[in-house]
């Protein structure tokens, strides 16, 4: 086995077919074909159900997938922490946040960085849930979130406030609290599909049987904040992504939902085995937790 059939069977298992599977890895689809067969072959048990709608992994290839996205994952953080290291940074500290948090962590990272000469970072975005499972599961050093799990054997810290807030046009008027099904009433201003923060409104708008409809969406809080503040649609963002990209108090709504109140969380799995670039990593960012905290 070698690991491009291994990722060609990822691929194939997440789009449900050799034919996608194999444009996502630039192959044609008899060369996919064979490398399935080979792979089968390789652990004598069938991975695939073949149906005319395309193809579903059996229990052996749901097993093949799963550890298999581990082991690519594991080689692509093999593969750029060695160029890391020929380019002088000497560790690499693995990063998972939501999409409020990755924004927030703008901030401490710019002002972190240099502090912190022979580290590299890499940041992956995923929902709360996701990104806790990845440092449980050694796929990440530190996660900051917006809720864990309970019962999650993990350590944990609290670091900002994280509420989510509406965006909407600028008013002189007094403002009163939003409810999500008002806020829904009219098209909205959101993050681009997959972001984990418009998947949470989009679930709670599905959980009342609203389908939201989009007016635009957009890849990054600070342009939805922009938009939205235009009175183009109103959006729900963090109330601290609003304050850094300078969104006007007489703009800001307060959202009316009990999930709308939240805080960020540091996720580490045991800090007492954590590397000592990951340690001083975690007290910047318990020492940003504080400035912050002195500023508001």
């Amino acid at each position: 086995m070698n690991f491009r059939d291994l990722a060609l069977f990822v691929e194939v298992v997440d789009t449900g077919s050799i034919t996608a599977g194999a444009q996502r890895c630039d192959l044609s689809l008899s060369a996919a074909s064979v490398r399935i067969a080979s792979l089968e072959r390789h652990f004598d048990v069938r991975l695939l159900d073949r149906g005319r709608r395309g193809v579903l992994p059996t229990p052996a290839g749901e097993a093949l997938a799963a550890q298999g996205r581990r082991l690519l994952a594991g080689a692509e953080d093999l593969e750029s922490g060695m160029a890391a290291r020929a380019r002088g940074l000497e560790s690499t500290v693995r990063l998972v946040t939501n999409s409020s948090a990755a924004d927030a962590l703008v901030e401490f990272l710019a002002a972190t960085l240099n502090r912190l000469p022979n580290t590299a970072v890499t940041m992956t975005e995923l929902g709360s849930e996701a990104a806790v499972q990845h440092v449980l599961d050694d796929r990440a050093d530190i996660a900051v979130v917006s809720s864990v799990p309970a019962g999650a054997p993990c350590r944990t810290r609290p670091l900002w406030d994280d509420r989510l807030v509406v965006v909407g046009p600028v008013t002189s008027a007094a403002r009163h609290p939003l409810g999500l099904e008002e806020v829904l009433r009219d098209p909205i201003v959101g993050l681009l599909q997959g972001s984990p923060l418009q998947d949470l409104v989009d679930r709670y708008a599905r959980g009342r049987g609203i389908e939201p409809a989009y007016r635009v969406r957009l890849p990054a809080l600070g342009a939805v904040c922009a938009v939205a503040s235009t009175g183009a649609g109103r959006a729900v963002v963090p109330r601290e992504s609003a304050r850094r990209h300078g969104v006007s108090p007489a703009a800001l709504y307060e959202l009316q939902e009990p999930w709308a109140r939240r805080s960020a969380t540091l996720v580490v799995k045991d800090s007492d085995s954590a590397s000592r670039s990951t340690a001083a990593f975690v007290d910047l960012l318990l020492r940003h937790r504080a400035d912050l905290g002195t500023e508001h």
